[in-house]
Formats: C-alpha cells, sequence, structure tokens
C-alpha cells in the first residue's frame, strides 16, 4: 500500500475518481486486504462525521433560507457512504472466500522425491494436502496421493499430475498406479491419449513424452477411449493396451511389477551421532565427542555396510550438518568437506573444494570440473546429498529431509557402490561436523 491510496481514498468517497480509475480501485481492493481494510475505516469516519454534523451550520455561515429537499447532500452522502463500507464488508468477504481452500487429497512423498505444487495448497513437512485445479509436479521419487475415502494412486516421477475433482486426474507426464478403495466408486484418469474410467478396479497407467502411452488393468473393469475419438472399449483384470502412434488401441501383455504398490523405504546406515571408536583418523587430531567432529587438517575413514541391490537400496541420501570450526576456516583455498571411496577410489567430494571459490560444491570425479551453484551456498548448514544408483543423478540439496531444491547437479556413473566415506580438511582448512546420517532406500 502506498502513502497516495489515502488521496486516492479521498477522491472515491468525494465522486471525483474518473470510471477507469475507480475500475483500478475496485481490481486492487479485490487483492489488497490492507487497502480494502483502509477504505472500511475511512468510508466510516466519513459517515460518522456527516451523522455529526448534519443540519448545523457552518462558522460565519448562515443557513440557507431555501426550502429543504427531500434528502440534503449530507444524507445523500451518508447513504454512499453506508453502500461504500457493506460494499468494503462484500470485499472482505470474498476476499475470505477466495482463500477457502477445500482440500480434496493428500500427497505424501518418499524421502528422496522432489516436487513443487501450481495453485493454493497446504503443506506440513513431507505431506501436501491438494485441491481442484493443483498441479503436482514431481521431479524425482513418489508421491503416494490419498483422494477421499475412495482412492490411491502411488505416482512416480518425473511426473506431472493434476487434480481436476475426487474423482477425476490429468497424468501429463509419468508412471501410475491407481487403487480404488470402494468397489462402488467411480474414478477418470487421462492421459494425453487416453481416457480411462475405472469402477472399483486396480489398474496401472503411464505417459510418457517418448513412447505412447499405456493402461495394464490389474482388476476388475476398466471404460477406455483414446481422446481422438468416443469409441469406448472395456478392458478386464489381466489385459493391457498402448495407445499406438496411428490413433489406435493395441494390446500388450500386462507388467503389473513395473507399477509400485507404496513409497520407497528407506533405512540409516549411519543415525547422526558420532563415536570415536567407528573411525580410523589417518592424519590429525580431530576432536570427536557426542557433539561431532571437529578439527583443522585432519582425515577421518569409516567404513560402509555392503548392501545388495536387490534389497532396494537404488538410492542414498547423506545429510551432513556443518557448525562454524571452532578453530580456522571452512572456506579456504584447500578442501574441507565429505567424499565416498569405492575399493580405495575417490568417487566424490562434496563441500569446499580446492580453489580460491567460497561456496559449498559438487566434484563429481569424472575428469570434469568442480561443479559450483550460480549462488555462493557460504558457511555453516545442513546439506544433503543424493545419488541415485539408477541414472547416475548427482546433487546436493540445501537442508535435510523433506529435501529441498537442488543447488548442485552433475553424473556419476551408474551403478556405483560407495563401501567407505571420509570426513576431514586439508591443511590450513577446518571441518566441524555436528552430525552425519545416511540412508538408503529405493526401487525394490
Amino acid at each position: 500500500m502506498k502513502r497516495s491510496d489515502h488521496h486516492l481514498i479521498q477522491q472515491v468517497l468525494d465522486g471525483s475518481i474518473s470510471p477507469d480509475a475507480f475500475a483500478d480501485f475496485q481490481a486492487r481492493m479485490r487483492a489488497e486486504s490492507e487497502l480494502a481494510k483502509l477504505y472500511s475505516e475511512y468510508a466510516l469516519l466519513h459517515h460518522t462525521l456527516y451523522e455529526e454534523f448534519e443540519g448545523q451550520r457552518w462558522v460565519d455561515k448562515p443557513l440557507s433560507n431555501k426550502k429543504e429537499s427531500r434528502f440534503t447532500i449530507y444524507q445523500i452522502l451518508a447513504i454512499v457512504a453506508v453502500i461504500a463500507a457493506l460494499s468494503v464488508i462484500f470485499v472482505h468477504y470474498s476476499i475470505r472466500q477466495a482463500h477457502v481452500f477445500r482440500s480434496l487429497g493428500k500427497a505424501t512423498f518418499s524421502m528422496d522425491a522432489l516436487w513443487t505444487v501450481e495453485g493454493a495448497h497446504r503443506s506440513a513437512g513431507n505431506t501436501v494436502s491438494l485441491g481442484a485445479g493443483n498441479t503436482l509436479h514431481l521431479q524425482q521419487g513418489q508421491a503416494n496421493i490419498a483422494l477421499g475415502i475412495t482412492s490411491i494412486a502411488l505416482i512416480e516421477g518425473p511426473a506431472t499430475l493434476t487434480l481436476i475433482s475426487e474423482k477425476s486426474i490429468n497424468l501429463r507426464e509419468g508412471r501410475g498406479r491407481l487403487m480404488m478403495r470402494n468397489q462402488n466408486a467411480e474414478m477418470k484418469i487421462t492421459t494425453p491419449s487416453l481416457t480411462a474410467v475405472a469402477l472399483g478396479a486396480e489398474l496401472g497407467i503411464e505417459a510418457q513424452r517418448e513412447s505412447a502411452d499405456e493402461l495394464h488393468v490389474i482388476s476388475r473393469k476398466v471404460r477406455t477411449n483414446l481422446n481422438n475419438n468416443s469409441n469406448v472399449m472395456i478392458f478386464s483384470a489381466g489385459e493391457a493396451v498402448r495407445a499406438s502412434g496411428a490413433g489406435e488401441i493395441e494390446k500388450i501383455p500386462l507388467d503389473e511389477k513395473r507399477f509400485r504398490k507404496e513409497l520407497s523405504q528407506f533405512k540409516s546406515l549411519l543415525a547422526g551421532t558420532l563415536v570415536k571408536a567407528d573411525w580410523k583418523i589417518k592424519y590429525g587430531n580431530p576432536l570427536v565427542s557426542e557433539n561431532g567432529m571437529d578439527g583443522e587438517n585432519y582425515s577421518a575413514f569409516i567404513q560402509l555396510p555392503k548392501l545388495e541391490s536387490s534389497d532396494g537400496n537404488s538410492v542414498m541420501l547423506a545429510t551432513l550438518d556443518v557448525g562454524k570450526p571452532a578453530k580456522g576456516e571452512f572456506h579456504t583455498d584447500g578442501w574441507a568437506g565429505m567424499s565416498f571411496f569405492n575399493k580405495g577410489a575417490e568417487m566424490l567430494f562434496f563441500g569446499d573444494a580446492f580453489g580460491a571459490e567460497q561456496t559449498w560444491s559438487l566434484d563429481v570425479k569424472q575428469r570434469t570440473p568442480v561443479i559450483t551453484p550460480l549462488k555462493p551456498v557460504l558457511g555453516s548448514r545442513i546439506v544433503t546429498f543424493c545419488y541415485r544408483q539408477k541414472t547416475g543423478d548427482a546433487s546436493l540439496h540445501e537442508g535435510g529431509i523433506p529435501l529441498g531444491k537442488a543447488f548442485c547437479s552433475g553424473k556419476l556413473p551408474s551403478g556405483l557402490e560407495f563401501d567407505e566415506i571420509r570426513l576431514g580438511a586439508s591443511s590450513g582448512a577446518a571441518l566441524n561436523v555436528r552430525s552425519l546420517t545416511i540412508r538408503v532406500g529405493g526401487d525394490r
């Protein structure tokens, strides 16, 4: 709100504002609650003053001898003021109604999920309430979406999904499994090519940019048609179809295993607190206590448990909480941070890398330059490293879980396994680790 708004409101009350300016003023009142409140105060004051002074003479000015009309000018203005005040009440009500949010579904995300939502919604940690018209952009990970008491949709990223209503969703991109809890409930799912209407059914559906849309009927029956025609076909449990490039539906083998039934579960390899006996100090003399590990020019290693890929450990999340060192500095021309090893070879590093640039960075050790963020990320903070074994995607995220937006992203070879990690700092540098948590999970 601007200082000139006081003058603008006075023009409105005096009736000296132009029609175009008044239309702009009304639009601003609908969007700016502070302006609406100020206008209400002025209007009520305006009305009170006219009631107080109606029929009284102004100083040194006699009352007119003319016959009074049915309504004096003051009465007319008072009526206008009352109407204005009622209009403000209406505007306030409209503004409040515009902000009323009705939840139609609740999405819960896997630990490795990265997501954003278009439109008004409510977030609480790793869950978000969705309303009609909300579009969920799931960059990675999975989302379990409970739609009222009738249906659950398990969506895998990358995906873009719009909630049309409690009984209708649009999957622009991604893969999902719909599980209906009520056999009499109906749900419509649209993709760029297909429309499927399920009545108490369980199904898998996929829409990818570079391949044809698919529908897999896992239980009961589903009514289906291509979006470019209205010919309805019914497919039963055990059947699967694909929208061909020729604008036709072709049958394909059912692949139920492709569609997840639950969110990825993560387990901890290291759980926050550092225990001195677990670490092998190669050089230096860091202080290791219940408060973490702190020191200058040191190197400390710890072995990681061997994991079997079949256990569903395709995603690693390492959350490092770094504080201000008791002595020395984190940002120097040397290095300070955390490294991952495989059979004695350093595969990646994150923290403050070699060089004069002061920022958190990611070094994927693939004969590529150190990856730095567009805007420096400085000093003491919590940072989470994410590695996706299937794709080789590696990224740094500010904060812990749920993941924030990545500020550094790079590529590692896919399928890497890590057997050892290192915390430390080079000569002239210092590192204070308050806690370290490493989790693994992902596809089963």
